[in-house]
């Protein structure tokens, strides 16, 4: 057996360097190969053999030829291959590093540098990496990142790639459909440019997202550098490493500003036309209105501007705001406002050009003269339209935002329609509101009508029986309103009615009411009152205001009233009963000389029906020929000749007998039957005057007394024609007299009803002269032919020094205005001696006779031949 040989130290040594540097060869991913400087190989790897796919026999044989031909054939370019193997060898000290591409699609990474031994280059080492997948990674990350551009730079949406922190990487060019050049920058914070009041909730999202790798839709809003507002939709999708961690999130946003403004308008347009057809009033419908364009377009506050009649100005009327304390400063001072027809303003221009118009920022609107007040309150954007009705603007509604907002074309052009909408609504509830006004109110005066009376009363009359309260009702008549609405027209009368109807509203509270029931009553419904006392400082205060003079139409006009009150419960249970009693002590009040007022009570009613009783027998008397008239002789002082005669009626009463005119004249007067029996005692005048004619040498002339309501009437000149032509008697024949109160109630009316009877012919005496409020001055401006001294003058002469000086005034003025003096109520020869001494020209009374029926005064005219003996007087 042979022993085997013991290893010196250096031999050990080499063995284990080769073992080394086989074990580093076998362990590396990379296939080795080394050559000497003949290009014979000098030794490889496993993984060089199984990486290009040498068999065995090929290595084996240790060419390094045979193995290069043998790859060759499985490259792309062999050619550059063996170039490259070539070039090395001829500079053995070069390293070198390239790629080597195969026919199959492997990529190997080739290595080479010489190997050195004490500084002699023995050979070289070649190594070779496949990094294939390496490549495919890479190519296909590079494809992918290609497309990533080109998609996100070629796409509308707004493509942003940022860290796990939030700060830019990349910005697709579609930001600049957003963002100006700029104004966003890689490596800044992506949250910056989101509204205040979405950034958190953004951040929370995003957190989100890249903690879980799982992106959630949000919207939220960009806010541009000038104030403007973009509404985004984004979502995120993440990008992880060979790891797994998330390193990057992708943002894909879009601008849906346009979406979520059309998504506003079709709102706002929906609520408004749910809120005009819920709204049963102007009132309640325009408050809605202005809230659900500022909630639904996210505008800050609002109003609506309408034009003030009265101030004869365009003023706010209705607002809203958000509850911050710089909006509601800002609207409780614009409420205050009122613009006139030279403002210059936003209002205006809207109002004027009927169309809408729109302010980014009115801090920077020359024209906006709120700019200082919006300024404080921090409001920018603004816009108003007008709401029509045809071409007519009624209102102008305005919005207000602390943003600074770009015009909205669509908005402007939607508002139009809205406008027009709400137009129509006003219009037509306004309709509707002016049926319900006119069918509750006076059209006249404004006041409340009868219909509107009841209502209140009923549900006044509720409370005061619930409660056990007491309630006036004031029934007004103003006086002499029927001669004053005949003298000066109706026109006048009207515009009067509403003057003092504008009195009346001012004496009573709030909690009142005044209604006007037609014609010249109102009817007044006092409440919550504490004692009677009360009520009468309303009356009071009521005849005062109407007492002062009104002045209507270059007229001055004076008017009274008089006024009836009854109390709930004591006079009435019902409004029928309290009107009816209230009515009752007006004309009460009336009889007791008018201008004043006073309560009912039940004496009041025994009164009226004595007084209903002889008005109702009153107006059948004209038909039963149960007047008559007596005749009191105008006696000539200087020769006792019978010149004339005063007509007075008589009524034959078929049970109370002969009744002298103090017993019905009143109520003549009160019910207005004065007339039709003025008309009467006018013609059967003129015609016994025309019989007794042929019985006198000289013309007779007879006197008739117009009563207040005939002077009124508007047909009085034709009764008076009426009743000449019918007579046939001559103009002059005819007298009438006029009581100085009548003519001075309305001295411009009068002039013209007295020189209308003076052109027919006429003589006109002023009756009753010296008792009233006129002098002889103011009587000259009309046409009067005679004075008659009032009775009250005459009886006390010539004992009374006063009527002594005032009948000797009298004469004297009369003479100096060359009027004829007669003298009333003569009784004793010392009366008619003193008239005959201060130059009075007639008198009548019962010195000479007492007024006698036709047939008597025609026996005394043929007994004494027209002359009259004085001192056969008796």
């Amino acid at each position: 057996m042979k022993k085997s040989r013991s290893l010196g130290p250096a031999e050990v040594d080499h063995r284990k360097s080769l073992s080394l540097l086989r074990a580093t060869l076998e362990s590396t991913a990379d296939g080795v190969l080394v050559v000497d400087n003949l290009g014979k190989i000098s030794t490889y790897n496993q993984q060089f053999a199984e990486m290009w796919r040498l068999p065995p026999h090929v290595l084996s044989s240790g060419k390094d030829e045979d193995a290069l031909n043998f790859v060759l054939e499985q490259l792309k370019d062999p050619n550059q291959f063996r170039d490259k193997v070539n070039a090395l060898y001829s500079h053995p000290g070069q390293e070198s590093f390239d790629t080597i591409e195969f026919k199959d699609g492997r990529i190997f990474e080739r290595y080479s540098r010489p190997q050195l031994v004490e500084g002699q280059t023995i050979g070289r080492v070649w190594s070779f990496r496949d990094v294939t997948e390496h490549r495919r990674a890479e190519e296909k990350l590079r494809e992918s990142e290609e497309r990533f551009r080109l998609i996100a730079e070629n796409v509308g949406d707004l493509v942003a790639m940022v860290d796990t922190e939030g700060r830019r990487i990349y910005n697709s060019p579609s930001y600049r459909t957003v963002f100006k050049d700029g104004e966003i920058q890689p490596d800044t914070d992506s949250f910056r440019e989101i509204h205040p009041e979405d950034r958190e909730r953004v951040k929370a999202i995003f957190r989100e997202t890249v903690a879980t790798g799982v992106g959630r839709r949000t919207e939220f809003r960009f806010v541009l550098k000038d104030g403007g507002i973009r509404y985004i939709e984004s979502e995120g999708r993440v990008i992880r490493d060979a790891a797994g961690k998330v390193t990057k999130v992708v943002v894909v946003s879009r601008d849906i500003s346009e979406r979520k403004r059309a998504e506003q308008r079709e709102r706002m347009e929906h609520a408004v036309t749910r809120v005009l057809a819920e709204s049963e009033t102007l009132g309640e419908a325009i408050p809605k209105i202005v809230q659900t364009i500022c909630e639904t377009l996210n505008w800050d506050c609002g109003a609506r501007w309408s034009m003030d009649e009265r101030k004869k100005a365009v003023a706010c009327v209705e607002t809203w705001s958000i509850p911050e304390k710089p909006f509601t400063d800002f609207i409780a001072e614009v409420r205050e406002m009122t613009f006139q027809p030279t403002h210059r303003g936003l209002v205006r221009q809207v109002w004027m050009s009927g169309t809408p118009h729109w302010i980014p920022d009115v801090s920077r609107d020359e024209g906006f003269q709120r700019a200082q007040l919006a300024a404080k309150a921090g409001l920018h954007g603004a816009f108003a339209f007008p709401i029509l009705a045809g071409n007519v603007t009624l209102a102008v509604l305005e919005f207000f935002s602390r943003e600074i907002r770009n015009p909205d074309p669509s908005l402007l052009q939607m508002v139009r329609v809205i406008g027009s909408q709400i137009g129509q609504f006003m219009a037509r509830k306004q309709a509707e509101e002016n049926l319900l006004y006119v069918a509750t109110h006076d059209t006249l005066t404004g006041l409340p009508n009868r219909y509107m009376f009841n209502q209140r009363f009923a549900h006044a009359l509720n409370n005061a029986q619930r409660y056990r309260k007491t309630m006036a009702l004031l029934f007004l008549d103003l006086d002499r309103f029927k001669f004053i609405n005949d003298t000066l027209g109706h026109p006048f009368g009207d515009r009067l009615l509403q003057e003092a109807a504008a009195r009346l509203r001012m004496c009573l509270r709030e909690s009142d009411t005044i209604a006007r029931f037609g014609g010249d009553e109102f009817v007044a419904l006092i409440e919550d009152f504490s004692e009677p006392g009360d009520v009468i400082s309303v009356a009071q205060k009521i005849l005062h205001a109407l007492r002062w003079p009104f002045m209507l139409q270059g007229e001055t006009c004076h008017l009274t009233a008089s006024i009836g009150i009854s109390l709930y419960p004591n006079d009435g249970a019902d409004f029928a009963n309290l009107l009816k009693n209230a009515d009752i002590a007006t004309y009460r009040a009336k009889e007791q000389g008018k201008n004043n007022y006073l309560f009912y009570s039940g004496e009041m009613n025994d009164h009226l029906s004595a007084r209903i009783a002889k008005e109702t027998r009153l107006q059948g008397a004209l038909e039963r020929n149960e007047f008559i008239l007596h005749y009191e002789p105008k006696v000539e002082i200087n020769t006792g000749r019978i010149t004339g005669m005063e007509a007075l009626i008589r009524w034959q009463h078929p049970d109370l007998g002969l009744l002298p005119p103090v017993e019905f004249i009143g109520h003549a007067e009160d019910s207005g039957l004065i007339v039709p029996i003025g008309a009467w005692v006018l013609r059967i005048a003129c015609a016994h005057n025309q019989t007794l004619q042929s019985r006198v040498a000289t013309p007779l002339t007879v006197s008739v007394n117009l009563s207040a309501r005939q002077f009124e009437d508007k047909h009085l000149l034709r009764e008076i024609e009426r009743a000449l032509s019918e007579s046939s008697l001559k103009p002059n024949c005819l007298e009438l007299e006029i009581t100085e109160s009548m003519v001075m109630r309305d001295t411009q009316s009068s002039k013209k009803i007295l020189d209308g009877i003076k052109s027919m012919g006429i003589r006109l005496a002023i009756d009753d002269f010296g008792t009233g409020y006129s002098s002889l001055a103011s009587i000259k401006r009309f046409p009067f032919d005679c004075i008659k001294i009032d009775r009250s003058f005459i009886k006390d002469i010539p004992q009374d020094p006063d009527d002594v000086a005032i009948t000797q005034a009298i004469i004297a003025m009369a003479h100096s205005l060359r009027l004829k003096v007669i003298a009333e109520g003569v009784e004793t020869q010392e009366q008619l001696d003193f008239l005959t001494e201060h130059g009075c020209h007639e008198f009548q009374g019962y010195f000479f006779r007492r007024p006698q029926p036709a047939e008597d005064f025609s026996k005394l005219l043929r007994d004494n031949a027209g002359t009259i003996a004085l001192a056969a007087a008796g």
